[in-house]
């Protein structure tokens, strides 16, 4: 069978441009980063196939070919197309169907009865039309819009979307001397990966539009983005005036070296890599300037590295801290002037007061006489009483003042700590007698001594055992024990069964100058130092006061020594 050799001739410039769009198909899908390989992968296919070409048809150019070479010609063919991954078909001049393969058929879901040679490429569009979605022309201008951009255009490429969600990507070019050829490829995944993408990007552009924070990126020290929130921090009106601009010329000179990680090249930090927060100023074209904190992370843009600076604006928050500092320095001044002031005071309160204890006492001892009433011996009487309530009282705030302007000095000693119990509990039994109330001690016989200062001690054993005392009603009972453990220390303990302190009430029992019982006629008077200074004074031997109460059930108060004060066994 023989065939005219400038049609052969044609159909083989016919396959070269069907080859030529196959693989720039293939090469454009490859799923590689960079566009220039991919480009090379179409070209070495396009090349490949080429080849194949001009090994197996060279017959066309004859006068002749016989019809078996023309039926092996036409499977090595078949076998080409169908083992191309996308979807190709044939026409010729006359838009009639020459040659397709199984791929295109399953993309766009046609059968395989249905496809014929020499059917009509307006014939195919109606089919896929009714698939198609979205398409806001009717068939019949829909068909003729198409069929006329196919003769007039050289290459023509659209997306089409179908009822049942795949999208076709289909690329049509025309031949040289007549024809088209047509590739399908499902891109669905490819789409709607795109869009994910897209819709992410979306996502995060708001998200920095709308950020409160000044975001800044820059390419080694050139900004190429800002937000919305950056003009506003930077004080211009858009942004032009920021972009292509040295993040550096916004911020003071002495802070450049600090900043240098923050201003200069993406690469010198590792993306795992978190630098700290830092602290600077903006500088704006007036002189002014703000308060801001700087934090950078390393990212890409396209495939570039870049950073990106957040840039909060802490000039609200500056000042709040200043004017705080300033608050808590003139308080800090303030309360040391009082107690240095209250300190200073300790001889001309104590002097006069000391000399009404004196001469009350010659008056109730009747030293130079008798009184000539009764009743002057009874006001005397009570001028010494309550001069040694005041006194007490004097004693209190001052030594109070001195712990608080840091003037109070401890002498450390070693203190026999069964004697000094015993001894504030003879100083404290009489006003227990008075009042019915029982004290009951119990001591180890071989308690250890401890290393601290005796009047601190002293102190703050009678403090406690006063307020047990003036706490518990008259028939109550006192336990003063004394405890020790090799890792904790020892612990001194007062336990009454008194009226008890309010669990809401435990922390102000702490606080200096308060009073649980507040009120003008109140049952119980006192500075409302006792407890605190009792725990100031524990500190200052690295100890600590704790306080344990049941509202009327009692209270146990404990001063806690740490370990390593404890010295030997006593004899």
């Amino acid at each position: 069978m023989k065939f005219d050799t400038a049609i052969n001739l044609r159909r083989v410039g016919l396959f070269l441009t069907l080859l030529g769009t196959a693989g720039y198909f293939t090469g454009r899908h490859v799923p590689f980063a960079s566009p220039d390989i991919a480009f090379m992968v179409a070209m070495m296919m396009v090349a490949l196939i080429a080849v194949l070409l001009f090994l197996t048809f060279p017959r066309l150019h004859s006068a002749g070919v016989n019809a078996a070479s023309t039926e092996t010609d036409s499977i090595l063919l078949d076998t080409v197309l169908n083992n191309v991954t996308i979807g190709i078909c044939v026409f010729d001049a006359n838009l009639k169907l020459l040659k397709w393969n199984n791929n295109y058929a399953d993309i766009m879901e046609i059968s395989d009865d249905v496809l014929h040679t020499g059917m009509m490429y307006q014939e195919i569009l109606a089919l896929n039309y009714q698939k198609y979605r979205d398409i806001e022309e009717n068939e019949g201008s829909f068909i003729t819009s198409v069929t006329d951009e196919i003769k007039y255009s050289m290459n023509r490429k659209v997306d089409r979307y179908f009822k049942d969600g795949k999208i076709v990507e289909i690329f049509s070019s025309s031949c040289p001397e007549g024809g088209v050829v047509t590739t399908v490829k499902d891109v669905t995944a490819a789409r709607l990966a795109e869009k994910v993408h897209r819709d992410n990007e979306e996502r995060y552009r708001l998200m920095v539009d709308l950020s409160p924070d000044a975001i800044v990126a820059h390419k080694d020290g050139f900004i190429i983005y800002v937000n919305n929130a950056a003009l506003k921090l930077f004080r211009v009106k858009n942004r032009h005036a920021l972009i292509g601009q040295q993040i550096r010329s916004f911020f003071p000179f002495a802070d450049s070296e600090t900043l240098i990680p923050y201003f200069g090249c993406a690469k010198s930090i590792e993306a795992t890599e978190k630098l700290p927060t830092r602290k600077s100023r903006v500088i704006f074209q007036d002189g002014a300037f703000t308060n801001v904190e700087i934090d950078v992370s390393p990212l890409f843009y396209g495939e570039r590295r870049i950073l990106q600076l957040i840039i909060r604006d802490i000039s609200a928050q500056t000042q709040i801290e200043d004017f705080l500092k300033q608050a808590r320095e003139e308080a800090e001044y303030a309360a040391k002037l009082k107690g240095t002031f209250l300190a200073n005071m300790s001889h001309e309160l104590r002097t006069p007061l000391n000399a009404v204890i004196g001469f009350s006492e010659v008056i109730t001892s009747e030293l130079f006489g008798d009184i000539g009433s009764r009743k002057y011996l009874e006001y005397a009487n009570d001028i010494h009483a309550s001069g040694l309530h005041l006194l007490e009282l004097i004693n209190d705030i001052l030594d109070f003042s001195k712990i608080e302007a840091g003037e109070q000095t401890i002498n450390e000693e070693i203190v026999a700590i069964d004697v000094l119990v015993n001894e504030c509990i003879r100083l404290t039994r009489q006003r227990a007698v008075e009042n019915n109330i029982s004290i009951k001690v119990e001591l180890d016989p071989f308690l250890p001594r401890i290393f601290a200062d005796r009047r601190m001690l002293k102190q703050i054993l009678i403090n406690l055992l006063s307020n047990a005392i003036k706490f518990t009603p008259a028939g109550g009972r006192i336990v003063t024990s004394v405890q020790t453990d090799g890792r904790d220390g020892m612990r001194i303990s007062v336990r009454d069964n008194g009226i008890g302190i309010r669990e809401d009430d435990i922390e102000k029992a702490m606080t200096p100058f308060v009073q649980i019982d507040s009120e003008k006629n109140r049952k119980y008077h006192g500075t409302g130092l006792g407890l605190p200074l009792s725990k100031n004074l524990a500190e200052m031997h690295d100890g600590k006061l704790e306080l344990m109460s049941e509202y009327g059930e009692g209270t146990v108060v404990s001063l806690c020594l740490p370990a390593f004060r404890i010295r030997e066994q006593a004899a």
